[in-house]
């Protein structure tokens, strides 16, 4: 990768960012703990980190 093409880092940690709050939140909602909806927010959130490469893609084009 040359120092001109962005990385999308910024983009990509977002979809991370509010893919893992809503599994949170919908986590918390059901199970009413705090630990579990931590968790299930954590998974989510590198889920959606990895799914993001559409979105990247998306951007870049």
């Amino acid at each position: 990768m040359s120092p001109r093409e962005p990385s999308y880092r910024t983009l990509r940690l977002l979809c991370a960012n509010a893919v893992g709050m809503a599994g949170f939140l919908l986590a918390f909602a059901v199970a009413r703990e705090f630990a579990v909806a931590l968790v299930a927010g954590a998974i989510m959130a590198a889920i959606g980190y990895a799914a993001s490469s559409a979105v990247v893609a998306y951007a870049s084009a």
